[in-house]
């Protein structure tokens, strides 16, 4: 028996390092939302030892899913997708099939746990 293909969960910071077409589940603050092209940018400044990276998350295919909240600048968000490599532009791309709230994440205790499952990997 198939069935879908299973996301990998990553750090933010680690989606430059992921395959394209690769399936990903990932945690990202809202840092700004181009209208124009239906993208939300993410950041997670993780490790702190390292610039913040940002991701460009094209939210195109799930508008219709998307709350007004879940745009706003400063909301964490969870994310399933899949990495993609752009010629047009520098930097990391996801494209959304699945995006919710994070509520009030423990955010030290999600880096800690991704951290350690990626070690046992």
């Amino acid at each position: 028996m198939s069935g879908p293909v299973p996301s990998n969960l990553v750090l933010l910071s680690d989606l430059a390092r992921s395959a394209p077409g690769t399936k990903v589940r990932f945690l990202g603050c809202v840092d700004e939302y181009i209208v124009q092209t239906a993208t939300l940018r993410l950041k997670h400044h993780f490790p702190v030892s390292r610039p913040p990276v940002v991701a460009n998350l094209d939210i195109e295919h799930v508008l219709d899913r998307i709350k007004h909240h879940d745009i706003e600048v400063g909301t964490w968000l969870n994310v399933i997708g899949y990495v993609e490599r752009r010629q047009e532009a520098a930097g990391v791309f996801v494209q959304a099939i699945a995006v919710w709230d994070a509520g009030n994440v423990d955010l030290d205790a999600y880096e800690k746990a991704v951290e350690k499952r990626n070690e046992a990997a």
